[in-house]
């Protein structure tokens, strides 16, 4: 029995992580489950789970004999602990994700934000502890199925992205976007913040980033193409020209599994689909001026780890503004480009320093919106 935590267990792809252990209950335990403040939700998952501990934001302890509160920290530090999924979201979730990294651990990881922003100094923590990091957006995770066992040298990665809910709106329409209609997607089910970041295509942008830090490959050679239908999920292509493409339907537990099940049995999770599906697939370029968020930092990301760091950063707090009303559509690329745009950032790239750059960033956009 593989003994699995999963951090951030009430959220979309924490419950989907829970029916793909359901769907392997012979070969998937769950050890220990974590939320935030969706504490209803948490106490009926340890009622059907029973997992062995559970942690929550507000330390809640629900007095059940068989499981038992505990410190997220103790838990990913768990010498019995075989793989942790984190589907907790934004970078302030490092500190979790950097402890199970020192103890070795093999994780799957959902989490943009805290890859992009502390990318560099995570993965070498990871070589020098022996740990796995294993991609779980379903971009990434195709990545990883197309090189995988295969020896013949990379030329381009190619990430597929959907266009994201206003993909057939003209950018003069932004300006009355809501959140509401933000965190609508037309092919995925996904939490609000991803969701807005498909739709100024930022998801793409640390997609990009993700892609680069985990298999070590040159952002300049890394593409990307709209593909309205969300059934070829990524592409390789190797030196001699062929093209390798992972499709599948659009469905997280399909890469949740994968991370899941690598170095081990197969699982029992399947959602099959029909070639005849795809007798209509369409790729075509990102269109400048459709997406200003992306037009400013494909860029961006260029000028170096921190600069990279800064822009998952100011992005982050311009979507919890936007889906907090105090700012709208429009103003995310427009405060976005407005920050970054005359800031240097050629500090050593360190904990502290990201920390530091975080608060005068956030310092710096509420002035500009008081």
């Amino acid at each position: 029995m593989k003994k699995i935590v999963i951090i951030g267990s009430t959220g979309s792809i924490g419950t989907q992580t829970l029916e793909v252990c359901n769907s392997n209950k012979e070969k998937l335990q769950v050890y220990g489950l974590t939320a935030g403040k969706n504490l209803e939700k948490l106490k009926s998952q340890i009622i059907e789970y029973h997992p062995k501990y559970y942690d929550n934001l507000d330390n809640k302890d629900f007095g059940l004999s068989y499981s038992q509160l505990i410190d997220s920290i103790k838990l990913v530090q768990d010498k019995e602990v075989d793989f942790i999924l984190f589907a907790s979201s934004g970078s302030k979730a490092y500190i979790p994700i950097l402890e199970s990294i020192k103890s070795g651990k093999k994780i799957g990881l959902t989490n943009k934000e805290v890859i992009v922003t502390y990318g560099p100094l995570l993965m070498e923590i990871a070589k020098q502890n022996g740990s796995k990091i294993y991609p779980i957006d379903s971009e990434p995770s195709a990545i990883w199925q197309c090189i995988e066992g295969d020896n013949k040298e990379l030329s381009k990665i190619i990430l597929t992205a959907s266009g994201g809910a206003f993909r057939d709106l003209d950018p003069s329409e932004y300006k009355n976007i809501t959140p509401d209609q933000a965190k609508k997607h037309p092919n995925w089910e996904m939490g609000e913040k991803i969701t807005v970041d498909s739709s100024t295509m930022m998801n793409k942008i640390f997609e990009i980033v993700e892609t680069s830090y985990i298999f070590d490959f040159p952002i300049d050679k890394i593409d990307v193409l709209i593909h309205r239908e969300s059934l070829v999920h990524s592409m390789v292509e190797f030196t001699d020209g062929s093209i390798k493409a992972q499709i599948s339907k659009a469905d997280m537990k399909l890469p949740i599994q994968h991370a899941l099940s690598f170095e081990s049995p197969d699982l029992n999770y399947e959602n099959k689909m029909r070639l005849s599906d795809l007798n209509n697939l369409s790729f075509s370029e990102v269109k400048p001026g459709k997406y200003p968020c992306y037009d400013f930092s494909i860029n961006y990301i260029k000028k170096g780890p921190l600069y990279v760091s800064a822009l998952s950063i100011v992005n982050e707090i311009l979507v919890d503004l936007f889906l907090e009303e105090k700012i709208s559509y429009v103003s995310i690329p427009e405060l976005m480009v407005d920050t970054l745009s005359n800031e240097k950032f050629d500090q050593e790239m360190s904990f502290d320093n990201i920390i530091g750059i975080r608060e005068i960033l956030n310092n710096k956009i509420l002035k500009k919106i008081q």
